[in-house]
């Protein structure tokens, strides 16, 4: 029975710390069978709660779930290897969850997990592949013809396009004639024409393309492709940069341009919503490596 009403949430406070559910138990029992029916990706949260939350808050009852708990939780995680961004979504998923049960009645209020935050990501730089490894990144990429994932890739590497772009972008956004194809800006909400050279152009002339079907990139049964990351996960590790992340082919385009005398200026032209500090830094860091790399040579 789900509790609604201002009565249900006050009865509901006088469950006895004793008698609280414990999380593997709310998920079981009241969570999944609620996502189930009211949202697409719950498939997602199930493997998501089996892999990374229950085995470690799974048997705590909902009301001793604290800030503390959440955090010393999320640093498990960190330790066991686990990415920034997989552990960020790990704290909102689990978060949520507990939201659920305080909306239900289930749990009293959201005092104990309130303040929790996730921690700061630490800086990184972006990677910058040099010319040499971004033939040898095209050469795997060209491995896998039948993948939709891995040309969703080339043509971010071709482009500099964002991921949301590129696999939110459809056949009637390509202009061929005039070169350019045209996205919604992630930030503006307005339209952007990204500029197609010759090699983007002779591969999207190749692209199949499916009767009915309006996007670029599809799965197999014809929907919009949304997830590649554990494709380019595979792919990253053939090419031996298990730390590449796909932003960093973005920074990768544009420091070729840079290379080539685009402006600043001209940069947030081509490439819409982009930070060219993120860029300088990263250029910055390259030359350092390259400097120390030098010196230890010569010293030996």
């Amino acid at each position: 029975m789900a509790y609604k009403t201002r009565g249900d949430l006050a009865a509901a406070s006088n469950i006895t710390r004793s008698e609280a559910p414990l999380l593997c138990d709310f998920v079981e029992e009241r969570y999944l069978p609620f996502v189930r029916q009211n949202k697409r990706s719950w498939k997602v949260d199930q493997g998501n709660l089996e892999r990374h939350v229950l085995p470690y808050l799974g048997s705590y009852r909902l009301p001793d779930i604290t800030a503390g708990t959440l955090l010393a939780w999320i640093d498990a995680l960190e330790q066991s290897g686990l990415s920034y961004s997989t552990c960020f979504r790990q704290f909102w998923l689990a978060k949520y969850v507990l939201n659920c049960a305080v909306h239900w009645g289930v749990l009293a209020s959201d005092a104990a997990f309130k303040s929790a935050g996730m921690p700061a990501r630490p800086g990184r730089s972006p990677v910058l592949l040099e010319l040499p490894e971004l033939v040898r990144l095209f050469d795997i990429l060209k491995k896998y013809p039948y993948w939709a994932s891995a040309n969703a890739i080339r043509l971010m590497l071709l482009t500099g396009a964002g991921k949301s772009e590129v696999l939110g972008a459809r056949w009637e956004d390509v202009d061929l004639a005039r070169g350019v194809l045209a996205v919604p800006a992630n930030f503006t909400g307005r339209r952007r024409l990204i500029p197609l050279n010759n090699e983007a152009q002779k591969f999207l002339e190749k692209l199949p393309r499916y009767k009915g079907v309006p996007w670029l990139f599809t799965t197999s049964s014809g929907t919009r492709l949304t997830y590649i990351t554990r494709d380019w996960y595979q792919i990253r590790d053939e090419f031996g940069h298990p730390e590449l992340r796909l932003q960093d082919l973005r920074h990768t385009f544009a420091n070729v341009l840079v290379s080539m005398g685009v402006s600043q200026s001209e940069l947030r032209t081509l490439l819409g919503h982009y930070k060219p500090g993120a860029l300088e830094l990263a250029r910055e860091v390259q030359r350092g490596e390259c400097f120390h790399k030098r010196f230890k040579e010569n010293r030996a």
